[in-house]
Order: structure tokens, then sequence, then C-alpha cells
């Protein structure tokens, strides 16, 4: 016994330093590898349940086009394919805003420097003599995503449409006319 104990005790450090070396290494591997070194290869298996003469090559599932494309929300008979207006053709520093909520949810707005204000769930709300530049902020309280549709009714009156979607990409929070015009959606 006393044999044993003496091995031991000599082991010791060596059973210590190799402990504390496990436990950096599976720390460094919960949060990812160390930082300045690259991440191990996997071994991915190969899909053999359809033949193909492109085994082990990529391939392309669509054709690219140049900018950016967004996946098309389910068409709603309120929707119109055309693309929303890029700018309001306005001389003049107000405008007119046409807020139309067809989510079924309730929206909380704000033109930036004014109050918040409730949208019904099918409503619509006139905002008149809105200086431009302007910010119109937005948002669901049950967390649903706003899909937003601008459209020019006439040069001074911008109608904003509010369409529940499912998409991640189509949602926003904030629609900005710059002063010269030009309409963004954030």
């Amino acid at each position: 016994m006393i044999q044993f104990l003496s091995n031991f005790i000599k082991r010791a450090p060596i059973i210590s330093a190799l402990g504390s070396s496990l436990m950096i290494i599976t720390i460094c591997q919960a949060g990812g590898p160390p930082p300045g070194t690259k991440p191990p290869v996997v071994n991915q298996q190969e899909d053999t349940s359809k033949p193909s003469n492109n085994r082990g090559k990529p391939v392309e599932a669509e054709p690219k086009t140049p900018g950016t494309t967004r996946r098309q929300p389910p068409t709603q008979e309120s929707e119109t394919t055309e693309p929303p207006p890029d700018r309001i053709l306005s001389g003049q520093s107000v405008i007119t805003l046409k807020l139309i909520n067809k989510t079924g949810a309730i929206i909380e707005y704000q033109v930036i420097g004014g109050r918040y204000l409730t949208l019904g769930k099918t409503s619509v709300a006139k905002l008149s003599e809105v200086p431009i530049p302007l910010t119109l902020t937005y948002q669901r309280p049950d967390g649903g995503l706003i899909l937003v549709r601008p459209r020019n009714i006439s040069s001074t009156v911008l109608e904003v449409i509010f369409h529940p979607t499912e998409d991640f990409d189509l949602d926003t929070n904030s629609l900005n006319i710059s002063g010269k015009g030009q309409i963004s959606l954030n």
C-alpha cells in the first residue's frame, strides 16, 4: 500500500498536468477552435440517392443573377407584381402618407420626431403634410414579420401597405424618404 501511494504521489503532477491539458482542450473545442487556427476538416458523405455524372463536382442549383435576389411572398390579391417605387415624385417639402394595414395584427408606428401611434388590425391611417426627409418606423408587438409595399398615388401621396410575411429577407422595420424623394426600406 505504501508503495502504491509513493508511486501515485510521484505521478500526481503528470496526472494533474494531463487533466489540465484535457480541460483546456475541451474548453477550446466547446467554443470552437482557438483563435488563429484553422477549423478541422469534416469528412462529408456523398449523396448516393441519385445517379449523377458530376459526382464530386459542385453543381449550381439555380443560375446566379447579378445583384441580390429575394424570394417573393405568396401572391395576394392586393399585391402587385411591379417593384416598389424607388422615389416619390415630389417637388415639395411635405407629403401625405396613407398607411394601410393588411397584416391582421396591430402595428405600432412612428414618424421620427413624432409620437408613437397604433394602426389597427385592418385599418387605414392618413398622415398629412409630413415634412421630408422622413423616417417611418414600424413593428408588430407580437413579433411578426412585416412586408411593406410602398406605392405612389400622386406626386405628393405615398401609400404604404403592410402585409404579413414569413420570409426574414422581406421583413423591414423602417421606410426612409430622403430630401430628394428617394425611398428605401430597411
